[in-house]
């Protein structure tokens, strides 16, 4: 009887093993290796050194044409690469060239197709692109890098569209021009570093930029010409180190609105003349350091800034002219170091700065008249280090400060009367001054001396 047991139980541990291996080949079938196409190179082609070009033989024996991975020529060897790469036509990854001898990228000219980014480094001979001829898909990223000799980007005149487009520390870089055909740029352009670049002439076709606009280093630009079909910017216009730029009237086309604006380091610049379309600012106006800068003409439009809005160490700017339609700031309101302004005129209908507002270090600053009709303020009123600010007339207008006052080292202010005793809901910190009442004396009428 024990026996029959036993076998009765082995007999329903191996039914239920069958079963199990039944029930999961159901469930995770294999997955067929689907060999390489006909023509199809799969992986990475990758040369660092003259001896390393047997995989080059190895590609041009078995009649590739195309790679599904990268090719990688990272050598200054002299190789035929013409001579191997003859029936290349596409390349479903990245074309990365580093300091190849070549003065011309013929070797690339039946290449129609590359999916990733086409970066080339430091490439000594190479004056353009041309021999690129046949490319109409670049997909990801143009890399232009360490080129001691390019001068433009000849070669690419069949692509209309690309990611992202990145020029930088070319000392002969002249202009964009080869990319007349291009329209679209879904991410974004860096440009810096390139000491001859006077304009963005071959970018003409262009007329929308996906993500931001970066500027810098520059020498020589002096206008934005070349971006005037361009119509939005979906991120952020950053200029800095730009001190021949003189004027954005190229961008005149944009009607949509931008992130950013940050201009720093443009010293010719005296305006935002160009921008007069421009109908909302989604986050930040920074402006910084840019020593001609008078005012904020070029922003009619403009009636919310989305963030903060910042002028610093801009010491010709004398007014706040142009910004006639601003009502609203969403975060602060920030004016630092800039000497040549004696009052807020311009800010004829800001009435609400939801961050902080804050005047420090105007040098010449006499009063605060200008902002006609600034009713609140959520966030700290800070008024510090302005050396001629006598009173606070001006600010009479402002019903309610939610946060603190600060009123610290200003050695000629002796009137406080403009201020409404009962708009503070925070605390007053009032010190250092020509005249430092308590705020239970302001309250009291006891407010000028």
């Amino acid at each position: 009887m024990r026996k029959i047991r036993l076998i009765f139980i082995v007999l329903m541990l191996l039914s239920g093993m069958f079963y199990t291996s039944c029930k999961k080949s159901e469930t995770t079938p294999e997955v067929p290796v689907v060999p390489p196409a006909p023509g199809e190179f799969v992986g990475t082609v990758a040369v660092y050194s003259q001896a390393t070009d047997t995989v080059l033989a190895y590609f041009l024996k078995n009649n590739y044409t195309r790679i599904t991975g990268s090719l990688e020529l990272y050598t200054a060897d002299d190789i035929d690469f013409k001579k191997y790469l003859v029936n290349l036509r596409s390349v479903t990854g990245s074309v990365k060239l580093y300091k190849i001898r070549n003065t011309d990228l013929s070797f690339l000219s039946n290449v129609t197709k590359i999916t990733g980014d086409l970066q080339i480094s430091a490439c000594p001979g190479l004056t353009s692109l041309s021999g690129l001829s046949k490319l109409d898909t670049l997909s990801t990223s143009l890399i232009v890098e360490n080129n001691p000799k390019i001068l433009n980007l000849n070669g690419l005149g069949l692509v209309k569209t690309i990611t992202n487009i990145g020029v930088k520390n070319n000392s002969k870089f002249l202009s964009f021009a080869g990319l007349g055909s291009l329209t679209s740029i879904t991410g974004g352009i860096s440009i810096g570093e390139n000491p001859v670049l006077t304009s963005l002439d071959g970018l003409s076709n262009v007329e929308s930029i996906g993500v931001n606009v970066v500027l810098y280093n520059n020498a020589l630009l002096s206008s934005l010409d070349g971006l005037n079909k361009l119509k939005s910017i979906n991120g952020n216009l950053m200029l800095s180190g730009l001190p021949a730029l003189s004027g954005l009237t190229a961008l005149s086309a944009l009607d949509d609105t931008i992130s950013t604006i940050s201009i720093s380091g443009c010293n010719s610049l005296a305006n935002l003349e160009g921008l007069n379309n421009l109908p909302y600012i989604k986050k930040d106006l920074l402006l910084v350091n840019c020593l001609n800068f008078k005012n904020l003409q070029g922003l009619a439009k403009v009636d919310t800034i989305g963030g903060t809005a910042g002028v610093s160490q801009l010491t010709a700017f004398n007014s706040f002219t142009g910004a006639t339609a601003l009502k609203g700031i969403k975060k602060d309101l920030r004016i630092v170091e800039c000497n040549a302004l004696t009052s807020l005129t311009g800010l004829t209908k800001l009435g609400i700065v939801n961050g902080n507002f804050i005047l420090d270090d105007n040098r010449n600053l006499l009063n605060l008249s200008g902002i006609d009709v600034l009713k609140l303020v959520k966030g700290k009123v800070q008024i510090l280090n302005n050396e001629q600010l006598t009173t606070l007339n001006g600010i009479e207008p402002l019903k309610t400060i939610l946060g603190d006052i600060d009123i610290y080292y200003n050695p000629k202010l002796s009137s406080y009367c403009a201020l409404k005793p009962d708009s503070l809901k925070g605390i007053a910190y009032i010190g250092f001054n020509a005249y430092t009442p308590t705020w239970t004396q302001i309250k009291a009428g006891n407010c000028s001396k």
